[in-house]
């Protein structure tokens, strides 16, 4: 009896019936995740510290040119990210715009793996109460800059309309200069095509 039921549960999965091609056609979508920084290290207290993970919200509009190349215009919205010590809090909140192409591979008429090539517009806002880390002078400094984007992932079409992503972003740096932190993030996401 075991065996039936696993053998009914995994056909659920692997016998889906093939899709509808979606070339042509724009897609939106939004996703949650967790971001971390690189290269983020103050030192608090004559110790060094990392800011923490922040939450990630991420929207997305694309289109198919076919089966496995499209394109997507993305915004994603990192939470705030804070450090606190004896000296003062420094908080760290980012936000990225992106463009990049997007290329997939379908392993069957449900799965898919994925690769992301682009560009992001990263800006950041540091507010503190002690001494600035990235910049000099003030309480509050913002700032930008430009960097290459990749990502990888894989997809789950559950109908010829709407998918389930998993994937990793990295959006590359936040800010200018040699002590710049980079960001990147894992993520789940619902896509829907029209």
């Amino acid at each position: 009896m075991q065996k039936i039921a696993i053998i009914a549960l995994l056909s659920v999965f692997v016998a889906t019936p093939a899709l509808a091609d979606n070339s042509g056609k724009f897609y939106v979508g939004g996703s949650l995740g967790s971001a971390s920084f690189a290269d983020a290290n103050v030192t608090i207290n004559g110790t060094p510290n990392t800011f923490p993970n922040p939450g990630a919200l991420g929207l997305v509009g694309g289109y198919h040119f076919n089966q496995n190349l499209a394109v997507e215009v993305g915004y994603t919205s990192f939470a705030k990210s804070t450090l606190t010590g004896t000296s003062g809090d420094v908080t760290l909140k980012t936000q990225s715009l992106n463009l990049a192409a997007v290329g997939t591979y379908p392993l069957n008429s449900a799965y898919d793996v994925l690769g992301k090539l682009g560009i992001s517009s990263n800006s950041y806002t540091e507010e503190t109460t002690g001494s600035l880390v990235f910049a000099s002078g003030g309480t509050s400094q913002t700032g930008s800059q430009s960097s290459v984007l990749f990502g990888l992932g894989a997809q789950y079409h559950a109908t010829s309309q709407l998918s389930f992503r998993a994937q990793y972003e990295s959006f590359g740096k936040i800010a200018s200069g040699s002590n710049a932190p980079s960001i990147s993030a894992l993520s789940l996401g619902v896509f829907y095509d029209f």
